[in-house]
């Protein structure tokens, strides 16, 4: 049993240890393009990974903090909880550059790290030991631990104090404005679906070190960085490397976008209700409609707030609009003492969000205003209309 017991520390001690690299290994961050296509949509960040490059050993590989399985048990609910594992994976350099030249139609550029011999074995070493089963996965979280952000806290960890970023660089930007540069003309549906979806801390400027998230970001951040070798501030980044460069596909401008189809939306509700005070149709079927949508979308926002880990979901003013107590409200609609106070305070509320739109503390897509000034001009006409329903509308 003892014997038994030795040989399984012996085979996951040598499991763990990293192989001795040369004095010729090389370790580069290597940034992938941003992408276009509909069907994944995180394209549109970039991609980044960790290369290293050792030809007396023969080793030509790269480390990716950004896969996941689709396998995985109860995918869909820990997506949406935001509790879904990500994990580490390990590709050949070669294969990797392809898949994404001829793929996915997307450039790779490589900036070769200065690190010491000694660097370059304790990065190997670390990313050796969390290649292993027990330690590949981690708590993904978008905008704090993701492919990108981990391999700055990778190199942080292995360079300690040595390494120093910029700290003018990004100092001035949100999380929610690095959003808006990259997805709101590539798929501005999306973006628009995911400004709705972040709450306050998206606010956050993101300094030198969160803007890192976005590869791009990294790249920049690696440029502008330096390190202490031997004694002497350097450069961190030594060489740069094109691999392949890709023409990216020209992304045209939907004409539907958001506020234009919520303008529409505005419109129609203007006209609908102008000719049913000329005609005097008290009907609120198109209420009945409308509201539940907007309280769905409340409940949805609310859930996100208050069931979920991502950690930027959490304090979303949207609510205000998507006010959650419309549905179930919009049943008992005729009911004035239930729904004439909540009424009321829905339409004060954004009222109140309308004129100080250019003050509030969270950023709320324009797009919003058509659909909270079509909301308010709905409550007016049902507030105004009480004693007169219809009892079949």
């Amino acid at each position: 049993m003892k014997k038994l017991l030795l040989l399984i520390f012996l085979i996951s001690s040598i499991g763990g240890k990293a192989q001795q690299l040369s004095a010729e290994a090389k370790f580069g961050l290597v940034t992938v393009s941003t992408g276009s296509s509909d069907d994944a949509i995180y394209q549109i960040w970039g991609h980044t990974v960790l290369h290293l490059n050792d030809p007396v050993n023969g080793i030509n590989e790269c480390y990716d903090y950004g896969t996941f399985s689709f396998d995985q048990p109860g995918f869909v609910i820990k997506f949406l909880k935001g509790t879904l594992p990500y994990q580490m994976a390990k590709y050949d350099f070669q294969t990797f550059i392809d898949h994404y030249k001829y793929k996915e139609n997307r450039s790779a550029s490589e900036q070769i790290l200065n690190l010491s011999e000694q660097q370059k074995q304790d990065l190997h070493q670390f990313l050796t030991k969390n290649y292993l089963p027990e330690n590949r996965e981690y708590k993904y979280r978008f905008f704090y631990y993701n492919c990108a952000s981990r391999i700055r806290d990778i190199l942080q960890q292995v360079c300690n104090d040595s390494l120093q970023f910029s700290p003018t660089l990004h100092a001035d930007s949100t999380y929610r404005q690095w959003i808006d540069k990259y997805a709101s003309k590539k798929k501005p549906w999306m973006n628009f679906g995911m400004s709705l979806a972040i709450g306050l801390p998206s606010e956050e400027k993101t300094k030198e070190s969160g803007a890192m998230f976005l590869p791009d970001n990294l790249s920049v951040g690696f440029d502008s960085a330096t390190i202490f070798q031997n004694g002497l501030k350097q450069p961190f980044v030594s060489v740069k490397i094109q691999h392949t460069l890709v023409e990216p596909p020209n992304v045209s401008s939907s004409l539907f976008s958001p506020f234009v189809v919520f303008a529409i939306l505005f419109a129609f509700v203007a006209i609908y209700t102008f000719w049913q005070i000329k005609n005097g149709n008290k009907k609120i079927l198109f209420d009945k409609i409308f509201f539940s949508i907007l309280g769905i979308a409340g409940w949805f926002f609310l859930g996100l707030w208050l069931l979920t880990d991502h950690g930027v979901t959490e304090r979303n003013m949207n609510v205000i609009w998507a006010f959650p107590l419309l549905f179930p409200l919009i049943f008992f609609i005729k009911n004035k003492v239930i729904s004439k106070p909540l009424l009321w305070i829905y339409a004060i509320l954004n009222f109140v969000l309308l004129m100080a739109w250019n003050f509030k503390p969270q950023g709320i897509p324009q797009s919003v205003i058509p659909i909270i000034l079509s909301a308010l001009i709905r409550v007016v006409f049902i507030l105004k209309n009480y004693n007169g329903f219809k009892t079949n509308s």
